[in-house]
């Protein structure tokens, strides 16, 4: 999957406290992604899928997210079926050409 890189600005006494409290800039980092994922899929922003793949987790490793912060996914759509049906036929086309270049 490409990937786009953003930057995230924090107040140095911010990001020193953080530190403080056992939080290094990987953990920061996952904790930001998985944190805006879950706020774009509660806004109808992002699919379930879409979004468990920018958290970088399973689909049930991301219910799980949901359900630990409280965010409902009953929200899912037939839109939203039809969005993780093509990222998955897109994803397969995306590996079997790359077998097929391998080979």
């Amino acid at each position: 999957m490409n990937t786009v890189t953003l930057e995230l600005k924090l107040p140095q006494e911010t990001y020193v406290a953080l530190q403080s409290a056992g939080l290094n800039r990987e953990d920061l980092g996952l904790r930001a992604t998985r944190d805006f994922a879950v706020q774009l899929y509660a806004d109808g922003r992002l699919s379930l899928g879409k979004a468990a793949a920018m958290a970088g987790l399973s689909l049930s490793a991301f219910w799980m997210l949901l359900l630990e912060r409280g965010v409902p996914f009953s929200k899912y759509t037939e839109d939203d079926y039809q969005a993780d049906l093509d990222t998955v036929r897109n994803l397969m086309i995306a590996r079997l050409q790359k077998n097929l270049i391998a080979q």
